[in-house]
């Protein structure tokens, strides 16, 4: 069968502006807390090092 190619199907490539998430009632908030950590330990290294 035949695809009927007369309307033109343009994808749409809207994002919404914001995502809503609550970080302390999924519990993410402590990988947040941890990965921040963890950066600033880096960063610290970093520093020393130079």
């Amino acid at each position: 069968m035949q695809r009927n190619c007369s309307d033109f199907q343009i994808p749409s490539f809207a994002r919404q502006d914001a995502y809503d998430f609550d970080a302390q009632a999924d519990g993410s908030y402590r990988l947040f807390r941890e990965l921040n950590q963890i950066a600033e330990e880096i960063e610290a290294c970093r520093q020393r090092n130079c």
